[in-house]
Order: C-alpha cells, then sequence, then structure tokens
C-alpha cells in the first residue's frame, strides 16, 4: 500500500507538471494570473516558452540535484554500515580490553593505532565541544 502511495504521488506530479508546461507553451504565462504588460521581457508573470522550459528546468536541478545527492549519500552510509556489522557478526565473538598496548590485538591502544582517523576525529570533537562549552559559559566575552 505504501508503495502504490509513493507511486501514485510520483505519477500526479509528473501529470502536474506536465499540465503546467502544456499551460506555459500554450499561453506564454503562468496559468492563473493576469499580467500588466503583455511584454513578456518586462513582467514577471509572463514567460516565453523558452523561459519557462529553463524555468521548468533550473526548478527540477535545482529541487532533484541535492535530494539525490542526499539519497546517495544515505545509501552509501547505510552500506557501509551494514557492511561493518556483517563483518563484526562473523569475526569470533571477543571482549575489548581496555588496555593501552598498542601490541596486543583486541585492546583499545591496538583500535587506536590502528585507526587514526578515530584519533583525529576524537580530537576535533573534543576541541569544537570545548570551544563551544566555554563560549556557552561566556569565556570569549569581553568583560
Amino acid at each position: 500500500m505504501k508503495r502504490l502511495t509513493s507511486i501514485g504521488l510520483v505519477i500526479a506530479v509528473i501529470i502536474g507538471l506536465g499540465v503546467v508546461l502544456s499551460a506555459i507553451g500554450q499561453g506564454g504565462q503562468l496559468p492563473g494570473v493576469r499580467p500588466q504588460t503583455a511584454n513578456p521581457n518586462a513582467s514577471v508573470l509572463v514567460m516565453t516558452p523558452e523561459q519557462g522550459i529553463w524555468l521548468l528546468i533550473w526548478i527540477v536541478f535545482v529541487t532533484l540535484g541535492p535530494l539525490v545527492t542526499f539519497a546517495a549519500f544515505l545509501a552509501f552510509i547505510m552500506w557501509w554500515g551494514n557492511r561493518q556489522v556483517m563483518r563484526a557478526r562473523a569475526e569470533a565473538k571477543q571482549p575489548l580490553d581496555f588496555s593501552l598496548d598498542p601490541a596486543k590485538p583486541r585492546t583499545l591502544g591496538y583500535v587506536l593505532v590502528r585507526s587514526p582517523r578515530l584519533v583525529i576525529g576524537l580530537v576535533v570533537f573534543a576541541l569544537i565541544g570545548g570551544a563551544v562549552f566555554l563560549a556557552l559559559i561566556g569565556a570569549f566575552t569581553p568583560r
């Protein structure tokens, strides 16, 4: 039912855009408005068919471009997260030791040495968090 509703919504949007595009192409103006001048270059309500096509192209580009990019980014994040979960499930279950010795596997030191991105991310997070905390308590305001 959910899929049928989504498909119906997409079809309704496509039909609506087709109707608007047809109205712009035939009359040269937006439907439902009354222009004050007949010169399409002097009015914001009237456009030539070429201007209508360019408007539609830019609207689709501005709305669908970021939407598709964000959807692809989320799909990648979900795929990567699922891959990590499957990899973790396939490994033998061993507890993580909170030792800082990088020579022993399954210790905190080993994880931090093997993934410097984690260390850099934690340092950046701590710096930003500290700066926000100091700003909130008013450390940067002159007295």
